[in-house]
């Protein structure tokens, strides 16, 4: 379940105003594995090891954790299983305490568009505040485990602290920002361009995350990243020996390793 090897060296298995259609009745959770129906958040993130990049990193110094003592419901879900389906209600927050997770949207002609990829840390769900519903699909690409977050709870922790709400703005930004950079990725620059975009970012977030930059194993297929960049399966991978041919990377089959990312970086800035 390990992206790659940690910096740490721990184990990757080892976690504002409410909209009205927040305040109807609770939906029933998807029917997917309970860890522990009845975690507090101190104790949940305690053994997690991305705990850094998430709720409890929010706090203010000297104070709890957010939604300290608020149950935290903890789900599994083996590779492929949904977290939640385009069109179901949102009312809940997702972080993955570990594994990876693609979003995925049906297009009008019944083919899917691979949207976004989630890492151990990171939270998704945000896009469903819109309209109250899910636009998209999320699954696991791997064995995983969520954080299941109740949006009223969260929304009402960002209401008394500074910190949290600016935790919480910067993090909608975020998405924000990384949609807009892929749509101009995708729109003005050459495939070989968007593949050496896609690992120098892929490299970052795995770092921030406490997991090797420079080694890794693709969690998502040539194809769905090609779906993500507008590429083709074909495409991505001419790509990738392109770039292993120029020494920049090393490729075995979902293995990658970063044998020059400084090269990696100036080559994709001259691309530019």
């Amino acid at each position: 379940m390990e992206w790659g090897s940690s910096i740490h060296g721990a184990d990757a298995t080892a976690t504002v105003v409410l909209p009205d259609f927040m305040a109807r009745p609770a939906l029933r959770l998807p029917t997917i594995p309970l860890v522990n129906a009845a975690t507090s958040t101190h104790s949940a993130c305690a053994t997690c090891m991305v705990r850094h990049a998430c709720l409890p990193s929010w706090a203010e110094p000297g104070a709890q954790a957010p939604l300290e003592r608020t149950p935290i419901a903890r789900r599994r879900l083996r590779k492929g299983q949904a977290v939640f389906r385009e069109g179901e209600r949102c009312e809940y927050i997702y972080a993955a305490r570990f594994g990876s997770f693609k979003s995925v949207a049906s297009l009008s002609d019944g083919r899917e568009q691979v949207m976004a990829f989630h890492l151990p840390g990171e939270m998704f769900g945000f896009d469903g505040l819109a309209t109250g519903k899910q636009p998209t699909t999320v699954s696991a690409l791997e064995d995983a485990e969520v954080c299941v977050l109740p949006y009223a709870q969260l929304s009402e922790a960002a209401g008394t602290s500074r910190s949290v709400l600016h935790h919480l703005t910067s993090t909608l930004c975020a998405e924000l920002v990384n949609e807009r950079r892929v749509a101009a990725l995708i729109a003005n620059t050459r495939s070989e361009e968007r593949v050496a975009a896609f690992l120098l970012n892929l490299s970052q977030r795995l770092h921030e995350r406490g997991y090797s930059s420079r080694a890794f194993q693709l969690r998502m297929t040539r194809e769905e990243i090609g779906s993500y960049l507008g590429a083709t399966l074909e495409t991505v991978s001419r790509c990738l020996s392109s770039l292993a041919r120029r020494g920049f990377v090393s490729v075995h089959r979902r293995q990658i390793e970063i044998v020059d990312p400084d090269g990696l970086r100036a080559h994709y800035a001259a691309l530019n």
